[in-house]
């Protein structure tokens, strides 16, 4: 089955085009993550346009404050820590008492609590349930034996929800391999804050200042946490091709990791001859200042949604060479390079060009198609038009 045969374009009519939404989104925490920062930022300008939209979350966290900074009303449901399933009363109650028209969980686990919730309510009054997928390798099975459980009864829980909206195409084809009988879908890819994440020449002096290297020195930069899946190893080894005759090369990557994750990919450093030049500095809760301070992104994931990051650099004026997953070729389109998954020839190759590429006018051609094609206000409307959507059809 294709995404084609099932994709409902978002685009309402007639008086629904106008009414406000009453929605909630479902969140897995408050704590720093691309899946809760995206959706408090699509939860807030909704309701910038005049929705209502409620956060819930299952664990508090730092988020929390930038939420209801923008005026989000949020919930962290009563639960029993390690038992998801023991919030769904809560839910519940919320779902009654707020009277919500559709319920938007993230991620899986959230998905089966939204069901199960949504399902305790009389039909007349019970709220749509909308699935949201983040990630586009639903046909790799996953490692932990209760990720694999969890994946199991979403599959078989899914044709139970409304509708399907995916970041990326490729994640929703993936989902509608995997799970043939789920309802429609559409693609609505992540929203970025354009003025938020906008070039700054001295935002690139304080980090560089920060970070020891020359204001004009070359940076290649990334941003992700330190995960197997982003394959730092790979990146390290393209780096290490393509910049080693630059001296004057740095290679910063922003991002938590382990102990021994660190330890392991700075003694890889150490073992190509680059470890002078590669900086692991640790996350950073508010990235829109650190962009500024690369002159090219790099991104060798192993799999992808829709890689924010990207996005996010682009609309800083800096153009990123990206591994083919998710839909990370789609927002580098003719601005940047893209490689196949696992190839450090290839990445190496992408890198060195898009070195040589760099251009004040590729800057502004890379910030121009992000505002655009990916503007916080773009994913707001198509979310609301596919929500209203939604809500015209006669579902049980």
């Amino acid at each position: 089955m294709t995404a084609t045969m099932t994709e409902r374009t978002p685009g309402p009519t007639g008086p629904l085009a106008t009414t406000p939404l009453r929605a909630m989104m479902l969140l897995g925490g408050l704590g720093i993550g691309g899946a809760e920062t995206q959706a408090i930022a699509l939860a807030a300008e909704l309701q910038r346009h005049g929705h209502s939209v409620t956060l819930i979350a299952l664990a508090d966290g730092p988020l929390r404050a930038v939420a209801e900074s923008h005026g989000l009303v949020v919930h962290v449901l009563p639960r029993v820590v390690g038992l998801a399933v023991t919030a769904v009363p809560g839910l519940t109650r919320l779902l009654s008492t707020s009277k919500a028209q559709v319920i938007y969980a993230f991620l899986e686990v959230q998905w089966l609590l939204a069901l199960a919730a949504a399902s305790q309510l009389p039909s007349a009054v019970r709220p749509r349930v909308v699935l949201g997928l983040r990630t586009s390798d639903y046909d790799v099975r996953p490692v932990a034996r209760k990720a694999r459980l969890v994946r199991t009864l979403a599959r078989y829980a899914t044709p139970r929800a409304n509708l399907l909206i995916a970041n990326s195409r490729a994640g929703l084809d993936s989902y509608l391999d995997f799970v043939p009988n789920a309802p429609a879908g559409v693609v609505v890819p992540n929203g970025i804050d354009v003025m938020r994440f906008a070039p700054s020449t001295s935002a690139r002096a304080h980090w560089r200042a920060v970070w020891s290297i020359p204001f004009d020195a070359t940076v290649v930069g990334h941003v992700g946490r330190l995960d197997p899946v982003k394959d730092h190893e790979l990146l390290l080894r393209a780096f290490a091709r393509a910049c080693a005759p630059e001296a004057s090369c740095h290679l910063v990557c922003v991002g938590h990791g382990e102990p021994e994750r660190i330890a392991a990919l700075e003694e890889l450093a150490r073992s190509l001859g680059i470890a002078s030049r590669v900086h692991l500095v640790g996350g950073q809760a508010d990235t829109s200042t650190v962009y500024p301070a690369f002159d090219v992104l790099a991104l060798t994931s192993r799999r992808e949604g829709f890689p924010n990051v990207v996005a996010e650099a682009m609309s800083c004026g800096v153009p990123a060479v990206v591994t083919d997953c998710g839909a990370s070729a789609q927002i580098v389109a003719d601005f940047g390079e893209v490689a196949p998954v696992g190839s450090v020839d290839a990445v190496a190759v992408g890198l060195s060009r898009l070195l040589a590429r760099r251009s004040a006018t590729l800057s502004q051609e890379s910030r121009s198609h992000v505002t655009s094609h990916f503007s916080l206000g773009t994913a707001a409307s198509r979310t609301a038009a596919a929500l209203q959507s939604l809500l015209q059809v006669n579902t049980v």
